[in-house]
């Protein structure tokens, strides 16, 4: 494939991220139990609106032409959205928290904390397809630069 080919799969592996992100933020914040909230309840809602926010560059540079400014944005809001989702929502600290947290709880926040889970582990699936395309089009932008001689392969 040619490196435009790329960024456009690239384009719809980071909109489908951004959907990922979307909808685990309508499950930790919209989809939260009435009445007192729990302090990871919470936390969880500062992290995923934060996640949203971290990707919304690249959601922006990938709709336009590939440029290098266009990837390295894309791989920072990437490299940001990992680190999130890994550190806010998936390590054994933050599972850990969210389960100690609705444990003796009713059964709406026990269902509110699976449905966490189920929206973490669908990002992380869809930050796997966003970095593979990522890395894709990386290589196809360094066989362009040596093909024209650029010094690249120093």
């Amino acid at each position: 494939m040619t490196l435009r080919d790329e960024f456009e799969v690239l384009g719809t592996e980071i909109r489908e991220l951004a959907r990922a992100w979307r909808a685990l933020e309508v499950s930790v914040v919209e989809d939260r139990p009435p009445g007192d909230g729990l302090a990871v309840s919470d936390r969880l809602a500062e992290a995923v609106t934060e996640g949203v926010a971290d990707l919304a560059p690249a959601v922006e540079v990938v709709g336009r032409r590939c440029t290098a400014r266009s990837l390295h944005t894309t791989a920072a809001a990437l490299l940001r959205s990992r680190r999130r989702i890994e550190d806010d929502f998936r390590s054994h600290l933050a599972m850990s928290a969210l389960v100690r947290s609705v444990r003796g709880c009713d059964h709406q926040w026990r269902g509110w904390a699976r449905s966490v889970s189920r929206g973490a582990d669908r990002c992380a699936e869809s930050q796997c397809g966003a970095e593979d395309a990522m890395l894709r089009c990386w290589r196809e932008a360094v066989e362009l630069a040596e093909l024209d001689k650029c010094g690249a392969s120093r």
